[in-house]
């Protein structure tokens, strides 16, 4: 069963006193004029207090209504309650992360200092137009890639259609 939950005294929010994302429940007043002479009273009269025409009474709710809000918030509670566990744990496994990938920053950073720098060309001279060079083939022929033991040594003769279709190639070709 849910705690019962003592009745305390309501008090209107102050405007600007709001938990920071919540709107404000009232406009703010605007500030006061500057005072103007002062004039010797006999009475202070009360001033009346101003109920907005949007603030209505709240309903009455029976008992049993009451409860079941009250198991609907619990539940809500609960449910948020976990969410917010979920949230840390993942903001915990988020700061691991952080710091180990600071870690490997640190180290390569380290690295990189150990290492010398590499040497930079010295300046170009302005007067001589860039030419650029184009590939040349070396004639190296794509077969010569091929390990001994792979490639073929000797050529097998051909029958007898494979030289005829080669000589007919051959004979239209012109070569």
């Amino acid at each position: 069963m849910a705690p019962v939950a003592k009745p305390t005294k309501s008090t209107k929010p102050v405007a600007g006193k709001c938990k920071p994302g919540r709107p404000a429940t009232q406009a703010p007043k605007p500030a006061p004029k500057a005072p103007k002479a002062a004039k010797p009273t006999t009475a202070a009269a009360p001033t009346p207090r101003r109920v907005s025409a949007g603030a209505a009474p709240a309903p009455k709710l029976s008992v049993g209504e009451l409860r079941l809000l009250v198991e609907k918030l619990d539940r809500n509670e609960a449910t948020l309650r976990a969410k917010n566990r979920e949230a840390g744990r993942a903001a915990k496994m988020a700061a691991a992360r952080i710091a180990e990938l600071e870690q490997q920053v640190a180290g390569l950073e380290a690295k990189a200092a150990k290492q010398p720098a590499p040497a930079k060309p010295g300046p170009k001279p302005a007067s001589a137009p860039a030419i650029r060079s184009k590939r040349r083939s070396r004639g190296v022929d794509p077969g010569d890639a091929v390990p001994p033991g792979v490639a073929v040594v000797e050529s097998t003769s051909l029958d007898a259609e494979a030289e005829a279709t080669r000589e007919k190639l051959e004979h239209l070709g012109g070569g």
